[in-house]
């Protein structure tokens, strides 16, 4: 494989800016791929699936149309202004079915057609509509409603826990599978005890290191290229277990390696990559970042307690508390500071003349905090990193 080949393998490879559409490319989550795997066999089952954003979940949900080849698998992207007929007249269209008919004559042969279900125009299509609908399907259908938690209608998401109850108890055959950001199925169909027995609940977490590794070491092996293990490390540090963070740093890390003839991923190649991943890391993310640290005066403090938080230990919801960061805050100044002085930074950064880039849970005393847009925390590192290199 020759330089240009390569350069053009890596686009293909790494995709930072979209889900992973081919299984070949597809790493990890193999615990989650099985409990999905179990809800399509399992009749009358059904899934949430919801983690933080960037954690992978389209990926993963592009992904079940390889589990089972006789599954006919139906996927809709939810947006913001859709109802409940909307995303169900998009799945009901999608639908393709093999109908068998005979030709005229002596020896009439047998045609085939890829014919498309009936959807009729309906002002209200409800519940009760869809069932009978579906009843014409006498095949197995998973029906995937990705960005779930776009929809804002309260009345969609009730909607769509009385189908997935309907769907339970009169159409076995057929499965859904509902995507969504969020900490739990409550935030994302609201709470629906009649449901609980046929739901199970998909948590994605953020990547952890034995699968970001897995990640960048089956990707890189496609190309041809190594990477040295102190690197590995630090790319695994730096990206925080966002997918695509690691796409970004591979990716460019790779394109210089392979630009400069070498084989082996260095910490040039790499000290390269990070400030390709900056640059090209959402505008929102570097704009909510730079209106943090902003300051008229020459000292400013904020870009080191963003730092502290990013590097704070956390709890299971990706949240953490002021003592967390200030044994950060002080390692990362050498200085020892008092409770009360990042308690008003932390507060600081909750508010809109610092974009917000916190989120304050919970009362004084117990708050926790966690970023507003999960990226930022991977991204915070990233410039940390930056910043040493300058």
């Amino acid at each position: 494989m020759n330089k240009e080949e390569k350069l053009l393998l890596i686009n293909e490879i790494f995709t930072p800016s979209s889900p992973i559409e081919r299984k070949e490319l597809f790493s990890g989550r193999s615990k989650e791929i099985e409990e999905i795997r179990q809800v399509i066999l399992e009749k009358g089952q059904h899934a949430v699936m919801y983690g933080p954003r960037g954690a992978g979940k389209t990926s993963l949900a592009n992904m079940v149309r390889f589990l089972f080849e006789d599954l006919m698998t139906i996927k809709i992207t939810c947006t913001r202004n859709d109802t409940f007929k909307l995303i169900w007249e998009r799945a009901l269209r999608k639908i393709r079915f093999m109908n068998q008919s005979n030709e005229v004559g002596f020896k009439p042969a047998e045609k085939v057609e890829v014919m498309p279900i009936n959807v009729p125009d309906l002002e209200y299509l409800n519940t009760t509509e869809i069932e009978n609908i579906l009843t014409e399907l006498n095949q197995s259908v998973l029906f995937i409603f990705d960005e779930f938690d776009s929809i804002k209608s309260l009345e969609a998401k009730s909607q769509m826990a009385d189908m997935i109850k309907l769907l339970s108890d009169n159409l076995p055959n057929i499965s859904l599978l509902i995507v969504g950001i969020g900490q739990s199925v409550d935030k994302l169909i609201g709470e629906h005890q009649s449901i609980e027995r046929c739901i199970r609940q998909i948590e994605l977490p953020l990547m952890n290191d034995y699968e970001a590794r897995d990640l960048i070491d089956e990707n890189l092996q496609i190309i041809g290229i190594k990477i040295k293990d102190d690197i590995l490390t630090k790319m695994i540090e730096l990206s925080s277990g966002f997918p695509n963070y690691l796409h970004l740093l591979c990716k460019y890390a790779a394109i210089e390696a392979i630009v400069l003839n070498n084989d082996t991923i260095s910490e040039s190649h790499f000290d390269k990559a990070v400030q390709k991943s900056i640059d090209n890391s959402d505008y929102s993310i570097r704009n909510a970042y730079q209106k943090a640290i902003s300051s008229t005066s020459g000292k400013n403090q904020f870009a080191d307690v963003l730092l502290a938080c990013a590097m704070a230990i956390t709890d299971d919801d990706n949240s953490f508390g002021s003592m967390e960061v200030l044994e950060q805050y002080n390692q990362i100044t050498g200085n020892e500071h008092k409770p009360e002085s990042i308690n008003y930074n932390l507060g600081m950064l909750c508010k809109r003349e610092r974009a917000e880039i916190l989120t304050k849970l919970g009362r004084q005393k117990n708050a926790r905090y966690r970023f507003r847009k999960p990226l930022l925390k991977a991204f915070v590192k990233l410039k940390q990193h930056d910043m040493k290199i300058d």
